[in-house]
């Protein structure tokens, strides 16, 4: 299975000046075709292929992975739980909220022929997918649908994305069932709160809480189809 390099921050831009006006003229990439997962911080681990095989197996096509966007991108293997706790920070403090002065386009991959433009991102993930959703709608591009899992984002942001016509459907996949203390629209208050739980629980390395779907357990592959299962039966195709 191909896994693109996806960079959700670097603008692919070009600056033309025409020769009857001075002004530069912004040219962005056409609009995506297919569905890009972000996995949780690190954009690795051993969940994500076959996490991504269980999407396509249930029937969502054109599948592309991001895997940049991290701490850890350049990082040592020995170091990247340096990366992993970066990205982590960030989930926290800044990309939960709204960005409208950052480039988020999708630079590679994400080319096919026809069908939906779908996001799909957990955890730090799911905030990487809201922020290149919103903007590519509030550049006129239709998102057909995007879903955030275990996602720590801003209540205000979220309101944000939901109330967006270009935004066609947002899916918000709380694992509070599971014993996240994580959820869609907590406040910063609630994230301090909320660390010394998902610390304990990343550590514990059992799958539990917030990691259910990231750490690989006995039972993770029904836990992943159930997953795609309910993603596809939203309408994400």
């Amino acid at each position: 299975m191909p896994f693109p390099l996806l960079v959700p921050v670097v603008a692919v831009t070009a600056t033309l000046t025409l020769k009857s006006d001075t002004q530069p003229v912004k040219v962005y990439v056409k609009t995506p075709r297919g569905t890009i997962y972000w996995g949780g911080a690190g954009l690795d681990g051993d969940y994500l292929k076959p996490q991504v095989a269980a999407f396509q197996h249930v029937g969502i096509k054109n599948m592309y992975v991001g895997l940049t966007n991290t701490g850890g991108a350049d990082l040592p293997e020995a170091l990247k739980l340096g990366g992993t706790l970066v990205d982590a920070i960030r989930a926290g403090i800044a990309i939960r909220y709204e960005d409208d002065g950052g480039e988020w386009v999708l630079t590679t991959g994400m080319d096919a022929a026809q069908g939906q433009f779908n996001l799909i991102g957990y955890s730090y993930g799911s905030l990487l997918a809201a922020q290149t959703a919103n903007f590519y709608a509030k550049r006129g591009h239709i998102v057909h649908n995007l879903v955030l899992i275990g996602s720590p984002i801003d209540a205000d942001f979220l309101k944000s994305l939901r109330g967006n016509p270009n935004i066609k459907q947002v899916v918000v996949i709380d694992l509070t069932d599971k014993g996240d203390p994580l959820h869609a629209g907590m406040t910063q208050l609630d994230m301090i709160n909320a660390s010394p739980a998902l610390g304990k629980q990343f550590l514990a390395g059992k799958g539990e809480g917030h990691f259910y779907y990231a750490h690989v357990v006995q039972d993770s592959p029904a836990r992943w189809e159930d997953l795609a299962q309910r993603i596809f039966n939203a309408g994400i195709r």
